[in-house]
């Protein structure tokens, strides 16, 4: 591979550095076990994310995991998701 960073690893630089790049964005995670990452979400109309989204638990376990996008002047973005529990399990 080339010295100089593929375009594709730039791409994901300016996501995660918070910078819309064709209509999508690097949104940081708080709370929850997916502290600290960053989701890469598509904007929807008016620019704004998903107002949800959910991930397992991962090592931390097999459970579903809620988030919720909220407002935050603290990023670029001008959104993070915050963790608002654990998701209900179906029943059959």
């Amino acid at each position: 591979m080339a010295a100089e960073e593929s375009e594709h690893t730039q791409l994901i630089h300016r996501w995660l550095a918070g910078e819309v790049v064709n209509n999508h964005v690097g949104i940081k995670v708080v709370g929850g076990p997916s502290n600290g990452r960053t989701k890469i979400m598509k904007l929807g109309p008016g620019g704004t994310p998903p107002a949800q989204f959910r991930t397992s638990g991962g090592r931390a376990g097999s459970d579903w995991h809620l988030y919720q996008a909220v407002r935050s002047t603290d990023v670029p973005v001008g959104w993070i998701y915050s963790h608002i529990g654990i998701a209900p399990t179906p029943t059959d």
